[in-house]
């Protein structure tokens, strides 16, 4: 799993055991490895890169994957034959579903030949053909492996989105950027990412800027509905008072982000929230959350709320492998549920 926030590659060992009425899981070993610099640059400008650079980048990052699992099996001593495929969601650069497309990198074919086991890639494309929004995918996971745990769960990654159901229908939606801009502030004062909140906590909010980003006008569409970080360039950034310094931006930034997710804790009824996702180890933001809405906020154990969207992407592996729907109409907006992905063979 590579994430918008770009944080780094996750990689995650996981089985799962399909009983009749549940499905149960163990995740056994994982890690979060840091990209190169030179890599991490190329990624954070691949949105502006030439066609055949792009094509040479996708090739790049796949390569680097498959190094990275090699190097993972090799240091807790992972059989190759035991794995049945690799789930990889790839790195978002492109994401508009209302154009018919979306494009994650990171070559499933190169990951597979170097590693020498089976690849499912390109889980979203599918559902966006089917006239959804190829996100989010993870809710399937939510309620099939975590649904005893909570009625909502919120991810706080480079976006902030949730799920929860209504009328025994699957809701989720993108609520509002989350670690992406937050990251953008802190790097300006030289750090690549605000720990704890601290530096937002030690800020002040800016209420002419909170009211402008809260009157965005992402915030009254209906759902389905998701966020790409072509939308943070065109409409986040474009209201975004440049004048401000940018510890006040984290300050106001949080405020934002949690008046957002409060507003639909409280407008669903939600008692109790499972968070994860990077953004779940930010106490600032997470006491302003708590500020704004009366439900019971969970955190997992750490391994939980660093590598669930990677488990939750291997289930949606162990889904295709099984010929199973793993997109959720009701979520996406797709007209039909369908088995996403692509698989690329081990030669």
């Amino acid at each position: 799993m590579s994430g918008t926030s770009m944080d780094g590659l996750d990689i995650a060992l996981c089985s799962f055991y399909f009983n009749e009425d549940r499905v149960s899981f163990s995740l056994s070993h994982a890690k979060t490895i840091s990209y190169p610099t030179s890599l991490e640059s190329q990624l954070r400008q691949a949105t502006e890169l030439k066609s055949e650079d792009l094509c040479l980048l996708d090739k790049t990052l796949g390569l680097y994957y498959a190094e990275q699992v090699n190097a993972f099996m090799k240091e807790f001593h992972v059989d190759r034959a035991e794995i049945d495929a690799i789930a990889s969601h790839g790195h978002t650069i492109f994401h508009q579903p209302e154009k018919g497309f979306t494009l994650q990198i990171g070559c499933g074919s190169s990951i597979a030949i170097h590693t020498k086991i089976p690849v499912i890639n390109d889980f979203r494309t599918k559902d966006v053909l089917m006239g959804g929004q190829g996100a989010p995918l993870v809710p399937i996971g939510d309620f099939d492996l975590f649904g005893d745990h909570a009625d909502g769960f919120l991810n706080l990654g480079g976006f902030s989105n949730i799920s929860f159901k209504k009328n025994d229908a699957i809701i989720a939606f993108d609520i509002c950027p989350c670690n992406l801009p937050l990251n953008t502030f802190s790097e300006k004062l030289g750090f690549p990412y605000d720990k704890n909140g601290a530096l937002a906590e030690s800020g002040q909010v800016d209420v002419d800027q909170l009211q402008q980003w809260n009157s965005l006008a992402f915030y009254e569409q209906a759902t389905p509905k998701s966020l790409g970080t072509e939308w943070l360039t065109t409409q986040f950034y474009t209201q975004t008072k440049l004048s401000l310094s940018p510890i006040d931006l984290l300050s106001t930034g949080a405020e934002h982000i949690a008046i957002q997710i409060a507003k639909q804790i409280e407008y669903h009824q939600l008692k109790k929230v499972l968070i994860t996702g990077g953004g779940a180890k930010n106490a600032y933001l997470l006491a302003r959350l708590r500020k704004h809405t009366t439900a019971e906020l969970i955190l997992p154990e750490s391994n939980l709320i660093e590598f669930k969207e990677a488990l939750i992407f291997a289930y949606l592996g162990a889904l295709f492998l099984q010929g199973k729907p793993n997109n959720i109409p009701s979520v996406t907006g797709a007209r039909n549920a369908v088995c996403g992905g692509v698989r690329h063979e081990a030669c």
